[in-house]
């Protein structure tokens, strides 16, 4: 399955929409899961991803984050 991506993103996910919650003045937009692809170069096994070789960054209203890891493997 070919899960349309970001050149170079090491994770892609294809969803549907499931709904949109307007929350004030601004909306919530949910969607299901169809399809994963995750490059094997971050796939550690047993279904987990080496965040740390790949440094996704959140975004909520704007601000981006740094997501990591807290545990150790």
């Amino acid at each position: 399955m070919n899960v349309p991506s970001v050149k170079g993103s090491p994770i892609a996910f294809e969803l549907t929409l499931d709904r949109i919650i307007a929350v004030g003045t601004d909306h919530l937009v949910l969607g299901k899961i169809e399809h994963a692809r995750v490059n094997a170069e971050v796939y550690t096994g047993h279904y987990k991803i080496a965040i740390e070789s790949w440094q996704p960054l959140a975004s909520l209203a704007g601000d981006y984050a740094l997501m990591k890891s807290i545990f150790s493997v």
